[in-house]
């Protein structure tokens, strides 16, 4: 094909030799083909070939590629401005952490999955130690003179994975606690309260669970950072208050 179109289809569309599209003003056009979209090997939907031009419904050619597809004031819109295209994203970063509760889009390409994540409750000193001391028991430890606990409950829901057929593995470590001042803490093997965030999710589940750090209790405003790059760049960000 000389050039690759999606047409955004509002209406119906029929595949029995009569093509309408009807937000795309092609009506009466000449249908060449009708062809069917695939990718991997499994059929996403079904298209028509106009003018040596290839349409199909958007929505279901962005949910085969992971991207996300919204309508405002009369525009489709290919790619929230919260979604991100490599391990960052352009609404959380480092100055500018998401707040508990809210959900950002990510594709972690170091470990080759994609969804949202969100920080959806913070437990820090007292009551961080009480929860300790509930799900632990005799196991419990107080933490260094200086230090408290801080837990942090994670939501993450997977919307693709890269590798077809395989799981995203969450792991705890992955979740970094960094300083009001910019320092990475240590990752101390803290016991955070049950279900941990470690597990392997399948592409279109959820899973929430727990992380666990010892923060300096004089550090006021220590925020978690996931999907960084190596070097320590990009990655989405959250406050912990």
């Amino acid at each position: 094909m000389k050039k690759f179109v999606i047409g955004f289809v509002s209406g119906a569309v029929l595949f029995s030799g009569v093509t309408v599209f009807a937000a795309t003003g092609l009506l009466g056009q000449k249908v060449q083909s009708v062809v069917t979209i695939e990718k991997g090997g499994v059929k996403i939907a079904d298209g028509a070939v106009i003018n040596g031009s290839i349409y199909a419904p958007i929505q279901a050619f962005a949910k085969a590629t992971g991207t996300e597809v919204t309508i405002k004031n009369k525009k489709v819109i290919i790619g929230s401005p919260s979604t991100s295209t490599s391990n960052s994203a352009s609404v959380s970063s480092r100055a500018n952490p998401t707040a508990i509760g809210t959900a950002v889009n990510f594709n972690n390409k170091n470990g080759g999955y994609s969804g949202t994540v969100s920080v959806t409750q913070v437990l820090r000193g007292a009551e961080a130690w009480e929860a300790a001391k509930e799900q632990y028991s005799d196991f419990a430890s107080e933490p260094d003179a200086g230090y408290e606990y801080l837990f942090a409950k994670i939501k993450v829901s997977i919307q693709k994975v890269d590798k077809v057929g395989a799981t995203a593995d969450l792991n705890q470590f992955d979740y970094k606690l960094i300083s009001t001042s910019g320092t990475e803490y240590g990752a101390d093997i803290v016991l955070s309260p049950e279900p941990s965030i470690s597990t392997n999710v399948y592409a279109g589940s959820s899973h929430e669970g727990w992380v666990g750090y010892k923060v300096k209790t004089s550090d006021a405003s220590p925020l978690i950072a996931f999907s960084r790059n190596y070097d320590g760049t990009g990655g989405i960000w959250f406050k912990t208050k």
